[in-house]
Protein backbone atom coordinates (compact mmCIF):
# COMPACT_ATOMS: atom_id res chain seq x y z
CA UNK A 1 0.00 0.00 0.00
CA UNK A 2 0.67 3.32 -0.94
CA UNK A 3 -0.08 7.48 0.35
CA UNK A 4 -3.25 8.62 -2.18
CA UNK A 5 -0.27 11.08 -3.00
CA UNK A 6 2.12 8.87 -4.25
CA UNK A 7 -0.30 7.43 -6.45
CA UNK A 8 -0.92 11.17 -7.84
CA UNK A 9 2.96 11.96 -8.60
CA UNK A 10 3.38 8.24 -10.36
CA UNK A 11 0.50 9.13 -12.45
CA UNK A 12 2.06 12.57 -13.07
CA UNK A 13 5.43 10.85 -13.81
CA UNK A 14 4.66 8.36 -15.69
CA UNK A 15 2.27 9.98 -18.43
CA UNK A 16 4.45 13.56 -18.45
CA UNK A 17 8.06 11.83 -18.44
CA UNK A 18 7.67 9.78 -21.52
CA UNK A 19 6.39 12.52 -23.17
CA UNK A 20 9.51 14.81 -22.31
CA UNK A 21 12.16 11.86 -22.91
CA UNK A 22 10.56 11.12 -26.61
CA UNK A 23 10.36 15.18 -27.18
CA UNK A 24 13.94 15.41 -26.84
CA UNK A 25 14.69 12.45 -28.81
CA UNK A 26 12.24 13.51 -31.52
CA UNK A 27 13.27 17.02 -31.62
CA UNK A 28 17.13 17.24 -30.18
CA UNK A 29 15.97 20.22 -28.00
CA UNK A 30 14.84 20.79 -24.39
CA UNK A 31 11.88 22.67 -24.62
CA UNK A 32 10.74 24.39 -21.33
CA UNK A 33 7.33 25.36 -23.30
CA UNK A 34 6.54 22.03 -23.99
CA UNK A 35 7.41 20.60 -20.46
CA UNK A 36 5.27 22.96 -18.78
CA UNK A 37 2.32 22.26 -20.95
CA UNK A 38 2.82 18.55 -20.84
CA UNK A 39 2.53 18.80 -17.14
CA UNK A 40 -0.34 20.76 -17.25
CA UNK A 41 -2.67 18.92 -19.38
CA UNK A 42 -1.39 15.37 -18.20
CA UNK A 43 -2.48 16.93 -14.61
CA UNK A 44 -5.50 17.88 -15.72
CA UNK A 45 -6.68 14.73 -17.49
CA UNK A 46 -6.38 12.97 -14.19
CA UNK A 47 -8.15 15.72 -12.41
CA UNK A 48 -10.63 14.88 -15.64
CA UNK A 49 -10.67 11.23 -14.33
CA UNK A 50 -11.71 12.72 -10.47
CA UNK A 51 -14.38 14.96 -12.00
CA UNK A 52 -15.17 11.71 -13.36
CA UNK A 53 -16.07 10.15 -10.00
CA UNK A 54 -17.72 13.17 -9.19
CA UNK A 55 -20.20 12.54 -11.72
CA UNK A 56 -20.83 8.88 -11.07
CA UNK A 57 -20.34 8.83 -7.21
CA UNK A 58 -22.29 11.78 -6.32
CA UNK A 59 -24.22 10.18 -3.77
CA UNK A 60 -21.61 8.71 -2.18
CA UNK A 61 -19.54 11.94 -2.09
CA UNK A 62 -22.91 13.81 -0.45
CA UNK A 63 -23.10 11.01 2.12
CA UNK A 64 -19.39 10.84 2.62
CA UNK A 65 -19.40 14.80 3.18
CA UNK A 66 -22.26 14.76 5.34
CA UNK A 67 -20.49 12.08 7.29
CA UNK A 68 -17.05 13.96 7.79
CA UNK A 69 -18.65 17.29 8.49
CA UNK A 70 -20.52 15.66 11.42
CA UNK A 71 -17.20 14.20 12.71
CA UNK A 72 -14.87 16.84 12.01
CA UNK A 73 -16.59 20.10 12.98
CA UNK A 74 -15.26 22.55 10.57
CA UNK A 75 -11.71 21.13 10.65
CA UNK A 76 -10.03 18.79 7.87
CA UNK A 77 -9.38 15.47 9.04
CA UNK A 78 -5.98 14.19 9.81
CA UNK A 79 -4.29 12.98 8.20
CA UNK A 80 -5.87 14.11 5.05
CA UNK A 81 -7.16 12.08 2.23
CA UNK A 82 -3.64 12.25 0.48
CA UNK A 83 -1.82 10.68 3.09
CA UNK A 84 -4.24 7.95 3.66
CA UNK A 85 -2.85 4.33 2.54
CA UNK A 86 -4.70 2.24 0.11
CA UNK A 87 -4.07 -0.30 -2.70
CA UNK A 88 -2.97 -0.20 -5.96
CA UNK A 89 -5.84 -2.00 -6.80
CA UNK A 90 -8.15 0.60 -4.69
CA UNK A 91 -6.23 3.57 -6.44
CA UNK A 92 -7.02 2.20 -9.57
CA UNK A 93 -10.76 2.86 -9.14
CA UNK A 94 -13.45 5.99 -9.39
CA UNK A 95 -14.88 5.40 -6.23
CA UNK A 96 -11.64 5.92 -4.16
CA UNK A 97 -10.86 8.77 -5.91
CA UNK A 98 -14.65 10.63 -4.68
CA UNK A 99 -13.17 11.33 -1.62
CA UNK A 100 -11.08 14.21 -3.42
CA UNK A 101 -14.36 15.54 -3.07
CA UNK A 102 -16.10 14.67 -0.10
CA UNK A 103 -12.82 16.04 1.43
CA UNK A 104 -13.02 19.27 -0.80
CA UNK A 105 -16.83 19.94 0.22
CA UNK A 106 -15.71 20.39 3.45
CA UNK A 107 -14.14 23.41 2.66
CA UNK A 108 -16.80 24.22 -0.32
CA UNK A 109 -19.95 22.02 0.25
CA UNK A 110 -21.03 23.24 -3.46
CA UNK A 111 -19.47 19.92 -4.43
CA UNK A 112 -21.67 17.86 -3.05
CA UNK A 113 -24.80 19.98 -3.86
CA UNK A 114 -26.23 18.77 -7.15
CA UNK A 115 -27.83 22.19 -8.19
CA UNK A 116 -24.13 24.23 -7.81
CA UNK A 117 -22.25 25.82 -10.86
CA UNK A 118 -19.14 23.80 -8.87
CA UNK A 119 -20.81 20.43 -9.26
CA UNK A 120 -21.71 21.21 -12.77
CA UNK A 121 -19.09 23.05 -14.31
CA UNK A 122 -16.19 20.05 -12.89
CA UNK A 123 -18.65 17.05 -14.54
CA UNK A 124 -18.72 19.07 -17.99
CA UNK A 125 -14.95 19.30 -17.92
CA UNK A 126 -15.22 15.76 -17.19
CA UNK A 127 -16.08 14.25 -20.91
CA UNK A 128 -15.27 17.51 -22.08
CA UNK A 129 -11.62 18.67 -21.85
CA UNK A 130 -9.95 15.38 -21.36
CA UNK A 131 -9.76 14.59 -25.24
CA UNK A 132 -7.95 17.77 -25.76
CA UNK A 133 -5.66 17.42 -22.83
CA UNK A 134 -4.59 14.64 -24.22
CA UNK A 135 -4.10 15.90 -28.01
CA UNK A 136 -2.72 19.34 -26.98
CA UNK A 137 -0.16 16.99 -24.52
CA UNK A 138 0.84 14.92 -27.42
CA UNK A 139 0.92 17.34 -30.28
CA UNK A 140 3.92 19.05 -28.01
CA UNK A 141 6.00 16.44 -29.09
CA UNK A 142 4.24 14.56 -32.78
CA UNK A 143 2.21 16.29 -35.70
CA UNK A 144 -1.41 14.85 -34.85
CA UNK A 145 -2.81 17.58 -36.56
CA UNK A 146 -1.57 20.92 -38.38
CA UNK A 147 -0.51 22.98 -35.83
CA UNK A 148 -3.32 25.81 -36.38
CA UNK A 149 -5.88 23.02 -35.96
CA UNK A 150 -4.23 21.94 -32.68
CA UNK A 151 -4.25 25.87 -31.73
CA UNK A 152 -8.17 26.56 -32.32
CA UNK A 153 -9.05 23.43 -30.68
CA UNK A 154 -6.37 23.94 -27.55
CA UNK A 155 -7.39 27.56 -27.35
CA UNK A 156 -11.09 26.80 -27.17
CA UNK A 157 -10.62 24.07 -24.57
CA UNK A 158 -8.50 25.94 -22.25
CA UNK A 159 -10.63 28.96 -22.02
CA UNK A 160 -13.49 26.62 -20.85
CA UNK A 161 -10.91 25.62 -18.02
CA UNK A 162 -10.43 29.22 -17.04
CA UNK A 163 -13.72 30.52 -17.36
CA UNK A 164 -14.97 27.88 -15.45
CA UNK A 165 -12.15 28.59 -12.72
CA UNK A 166 -12.97 32.19 -12.80
CA UNK A 167 -16.21 31.73 -12.67
CA UNK A 168 -15.98 28.96 -9.68
CA UNK A 169 -13.80 31.16 -7.88
CA UNK A 170 -16.09 34.27 -8.12
CA UNK A 171 -19.14 32.48 -7.03
CA UNK A 172 -17.02 30.65 -4.10
CA UNK A 173 -15.92 34.15 -2.92
CA UNK A 174 -19.20 36.32 -3.41
CA UNK A 175 -21.05 33.86 -1.52
CA UNK A 176 -18.40 34.01 1.37
CA UNK A 177 -18.39 30.38 1.25
CA UNK A 178 -15.12 30.28 3.06
CA UNK A 179 -16.50 31.90 6.43
CA UNK A 180 -16.55 29.45 9.31
CA UNK A 181 -14.79 26.74 6.98
CA UNK A 182 -10.97 25.80 6.72
CA UNK A 183 -8.52 25.14 3.40
CA UNK A 184 -9.09 28.91 2.00
CA UNK A 185 -5.77 28.78 1.31
CA UNK A 186 -5.60 24.65 -0.25
CA UNK A 187 -8.65 26.58 -2.36
CA UNK A 188 -6.82 29.82 -3.47
CA UNK A 189 -3.54 27.34 -4.54
CA UNK A 190 -5.53 24.25 -6.58
CA UNK A 191 -7.97 27.29 -8.34
CA UNK A 192 -4.64 29.21 -9.12
CA UNK A 193 -3.20 26.10 -11.02
CA UNK A 194 -6.04 26.19 -13.48
CA UNK A 195 -5.69 30.11 -13.85
CA UNK A 196 -1.92 29.81 -14.60
CA UNK A 197 -1.75 26.58 -16.73
CA UNK A 198 -4.90 27.60 -19.37
CA UNK A 199 -3.33 30.96 -19.46
CA UNK A 200 -0.13 29.33 -20.60
CA UNK A 201 -1.04 27.07 -22.96
CA UNK A 202 -3.87 29.09 -24.84
CA UNK A 203 -0.82 31.83 -25.26
CA UNK A 204 1.29 28.84 -26.55
CA UNK A 205 -2.24 27.41 -29.00
CA UNK A 206 -2.28 31.19 -29.85
CA UNK A 207 1.23 31.31 -31.55
CA UNK A 208 0.60 27.78 -33.27
CA UNK A 209 -2.87 28.90 -34.71
CA UNK A 210 -1.20 32.32 -36.30
CA UNK A 211 1.79 30.68 -37.11
CA UNK A 212 0.79 27.51 -38.33
CA UNK A 213 3.99 25.82 -36.55
CA UNK A 214 4.59 24.03 -33.36
CA UNK A 215 7.91 25.92 -32.98
CA UNK A 216 6.77 27.57 -29.85
CA UNK A 217 6.55 23.56 -28.09
CA UNK A 218 9.44 22.55 -29.94
CA UNK A 219 12.64 24.42 -29.99
CA UNK A 220 14.56 25.08 -27.25
CA UNK A 221 18.54 24.35 -25.98
CA UNK A 222 20.06 21.59 -27.92
CA UNK A 223 20.24 18.02 -25.86
CA UNK A 224 20.42 14.71 -26.90
CA UNK A 225 20.12 11.14 -25.82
Amino acid sequence: KMQSFNYVMLFVVATTGPLVWQHIKEHKALSWMQISIALFQCINIMICLWEMSLFFHRKLIRSQYLSMKRKYEGKLPSPMFMFEHVSFLEALTLKHWAKVWSTYSLMDPSYSELNSFGFAIDCGNAFTAIIPSILLALSCTWDIMPAKTMGLVGIISNYQMLYGTVLYFFSYVINERWKGRPGLALVIASNGVWIAGPLLSMYACYIMLSTNSYAIVREGPSISL
